[in-house]
């Protein structure tokens, strides 16, 4: 063999030891990212874990033992269990006290951080909130040992601002973004802390005059996003967020909604989701609101009540236009909106099949309002439910029928509230009062209306489109 071919040989094996250990090389780096995949996986798992886990602890752990071992500075006492129990434990135990016990248990401040973070509560009071944060910013805080990649300072997250700067530092991104990296932060629809950062973030949008119809559709249409909506999850889809969580990124929502900064088919999904049957908040349009809702009300008066009287106005005159074609009646009803608190539509089968093949043609918020409508299974004679504080009117959709008018604590009201309707007649009672449309029927009903103490509350003019 000559040395060039000696040469050549011995290229060819450099060659195939350099490809080998590219090979090796790419093996292993495929190995460690599997790794630390699984790593973080199951430290995923665990963090997810950790408020089950607390809870069935503090169910078998004798919680007065263990305080007074803290009181006592007793730290070799406590269990590993124990130890491990103490940050879940931070109201009763007291900044003090937990200051103590992270100067022995250095290791305890990451799950400390963790728990309040998921403990966050906007009704926590200011002081302790912020004697907590300065307890966590005195120390030092690995973000590894966190496991959370929060883009702040620790004791800034924690304080009462935190939600809003969280949001401030990802406003260029969108919610579904914002979303994504609180559920990599360990900030899951579960925390209360996530609700209040996506609040924050609609609000800012609106501020800075952002159009925010991509965050509400976010909200109304994906399976994560519906977490924060009102709904049952009954599909368990999603995990549902806190009531505090539901009631702040609502009150957003509505906010949003009333400023206008929507665009029109988002604005109707947002309607029809937060008024949806299976709504854990019930219907806005009681009279007697539900925690959810009375919650709402409290933080976004002036959206909330704009919100209803537009529910209840698209109820309105999608019936008397749909149903009824009866132009005067929906002007005469307009005129006592601020006075009725819900409506109920119900839709003769025809009329209703009808309205449903030409669905996608009708203005956006009618489509919304035929899809809170109920279908009639009998008859050819659609109703529509007009709700006040103490009396419940009734109008049919053919003309010579009378209204039919309830006291809603008389027994009248009994077909109102029980058994299933099945046909319009179903919604009469002979034990009702009975206003006929005959001529000058408008004074007469006004008269009648006052007598019960419901009167006009303004003029409505109707935005032509």
């Amino acid at each position: 063999m000559g040395l060039d071919d000696w040469l050549d040989e011995a290229g060819e094996r450099q060659k195939v030891v350099l490809a080998g250990l590219g090979i090796f090389q790419q093996q292993v780096e495929d190995g460690m990212r599997q790794l630390v995949l699984r790593v973080e996986a199951a430290q995923q798992r665990a963090d997810d874990r950790e408020p089950e886990r607390l809870v069935k602890m503090r169910q078998t752990l004798d919680v007065p033992a263990v305080l007074k071992k803290l009181q006592a500075r007793d730290f070799s006492s406590l269990t590993r269990r124990e130890k491990r129990a103490v940050p879940g434990l931070w109201r009763e135990v007291g900044p003090e006290q937990m200051a103590w016990f992270l100067d022995q248990s250095p290791d305890s401040l990451a799950r400390l951080v963790r728990q309040r973070l998921r403990d966050w509560s906007a009704s926590e009071d200011v002081a302790s909130r912020r004697a907590w944060a300065r307890l966590v910013g005195q120390r030092a805080l690995e973000k590894s040992a966190l496991r959370w990649a929060l883009p702040m300072a620790v004791e800034d997250a924690l304080g009462a601002d935190g939600p809003r700067m969280l949001a401030e530092h990802w406003l260029s991104h969108p919610l579904v973004d914002v979303v994504e990296m609180l559920k990599n932060s360990g900030l899951k629809p579960g925390a209360p802390y996530a609700g209040h950062v996506i609040a924050k973030h609609l609000r800012q949008r609106l501020k800075v005059r952002k159009d925010v119809s991509e965050g509400l559709k976010f909200l109304v249409d994906t399976p994560l996003g519906r977490s924060w909506m009102p709904h049952k999850n009954l599909d368990e889809v999603a995990t549902p967020a806190p009531l505090e969580a539901r009631v702040v990124v609502v009150s957003a929502a509505l906010e949003c909604w009333a400023h206008g900064q929507v665009a029109p088919d988002v604005r109707g999904r947002l309607e029809e989701r937060l008024i949806i049957r299976d709504s854990v908040f019930g219907d806005p349009r009681l009279t007697i609101l539900t925690q959810g809702w009375d919650a709402v009300r409290k933080v976004e008066q002036a959206a909330f009540d704009a919100f209803l009287t537009a529910l209840i106005q698209q109820d309105l005159e999608f019936f008397f236009e749909r149903a009824m074609h009866e132009q005067d009646r929906r002007k005469f009803w307009l005129n006592y909106l601020g006075s009725i608190r819900q409506t109920t539509c119900w839709l003769d089968s025809v009329t209703y099949d009808a309205l449903r093949s030409r669905l996608a043609t009708l203005p956006t918020e009618q489509q919304a309002a035929f899809r809170r409508a109920n279908r009639l299974p009998k008859g050819d004679v659609s109703a529509f439910e007009l709700s006040f504080g103490r009396h419940v009117a009734v109008e049919f959709s053919k003309t010579g029928n009378a209204t039919y008018l309830y006291e809603k604590e008389g027994e009248s009201t009994q077909v109102l509230r029980h058994g299933t309707v099945e046909r319009a007649s179903d919604l009469k009672s002979l034990g009702a009062s009975r206003l006929v449309h005959a001529s000058g029927w408008q004074l007469r009903f006004e008269q009648a209306l006052l007598e019960l103490g419901i009167a006009k509350d303004r003029q409505v003019k109707r935005k032509l489109r």
